[in-house]
């Protein structure tokens, strides 16, 4: 976040072979030293920050010290772009409440008004999904518990239901809470299987106790070697869960649930925004015993099931249908050129 305006701005200052019409960057760049640092006629190309997070809000590893200007540089982005994205509504709000407290820090000269102008000038517009968009034909279906063999494919896919972890493996994803819940589950007798995936980074340890203790019954364990190992074990899981301390979208939930899995998911994120105002069924919590209660429910067939059609509203969020919106947003930017006057 210090350094990169320098670096991409001695890239497109040594030499491009054509104009560009407009600047694609993100929240960990900041906007104003690029467009200072960019050579004339580069330094009036319309710039466009997507906010796939921001450092207002995300919470402090173990290790780090606060530092307000990772914040405040998230905040100068967004007022030298002439378009800020947000990958959820919920994201966008979240960054706007926490304006006013977070600029309240500064001993004077504190810039006034910043959320309103940037309400005024920013919009949402999700993360695209590496998957192929459902058929036309695909309908509802009944997950999260025993159904009767008429109401449609059965639940789980497998001889167990299959909990899928597909996370990072750091802190702020809290992979230490959800190996608490599965060895509660394990203490209490419960049969099911689990695939741990993603990137350890040096944190192995956290599934390690648990990997042993399931046994044959951990059917993936880490970083995948493609992305159709990855697929197929999508494809196999019946419940998704993410304990995330921050999500403002979660691409892996997303893609679990396009998937067919029935998320479990923190209350306090983005989750009920995205899956809470169609879907009724039982699918966050608020605490460890919450957690483990409403995955007991689901692992021994208890009524949490119900035709869910979550699959079919992340669909909206598939490449294929999200790229022209991305595409019209930009052209938009483009054609709009420099903005004449801050909002």
């Amino acid at each position: 976040m210090r350094g990169a305006a320098v670096w991409f701005a001695d890239i497109l200052n040594g030499g491009l072979e054509y104009q560009p019409d407009a600047i694609l960057v993100t929240g960990f760049l900041n906007v104003a030293d690029l467009r200072g640092l960019l050579d004339p006629p580069l330094d009036r190309t319309p710039i466009l920050l997507y906010m796939h997070e921001n450092q207002l809000t995300y919470p402090l590893s173990p290790e780090e010290e606060f530092d307000f200007h990772f914040g405040f540089t998230n905040i100068i982005s967004a007022l030298a772009a002439d378009k800020v994205v947000f990958n959820s509504d919920w994201h966008r709000q979240l960054f706007l409440e926490a304006l006013p407290g977070y600029l309240n820090l500064m001993p004077e000269a504190i810039p006034r008004d910043v959320a309103d102008r940037l309400r005024r000038r920013s919009e949402v517009l999700g993360v695209g999904l590496e998957r192929a968009p459902l058929p036309a034909s695909h309908f509802p279906q009944y997950r999260g518990g025993a159904c009767e063999p008429a109401s449609g494919p059965a639940w789980p896919r497998g001889r167990r239901p299959l909990l899928l972890w597909n996370h990072r493996w750091e802190f702020d994803k809290r992979p230490d809470l959800f190996a608490a819940a599965l060895n509660r589950l394990l203490d209490e007798g419960l049969d099911f299987e689990a695939a741990l995936l993603g990137e350890a980074r040096g944190q192995d340890q956290i599934f390690a106790d648990l990997r042993d203790r399931l046994g044959s019954r951990c059917v993936a364990f880490g970083h995948l070697p493609s992305r159709r190992d990855y697929d197929a074990v999508l494809a196999r899981a019946d419940i998704v869960v993410s304990c995330a301390e921050q999500e403002y979208f979660g691409i892996s939930v997303a893609e679990a649930i396009h998937a067919g899995c029935y998320p479990v998911l923190p209350r306090g994120q983005v989750y009920p925004s995205l899956y809470g105002t169609r879907c009724k069924g039982r699918h966050f919590y608020d605490s460890e015993d919450e957690l483990v209660a409403l995955l007991t429910a689901l692992v021994t067939g208890d009524s949490c099931g119900h035709v869910c059609s979550l699959d079919q509203d992340v669909d909206a969020f598939c490449w294929e249908r999200l790229a022209p919106r991305f595409d019209a947003m930009i052209t938009g930017v483009a054609e709009g050129g420099r903005l004449t006057s801050k909002e």
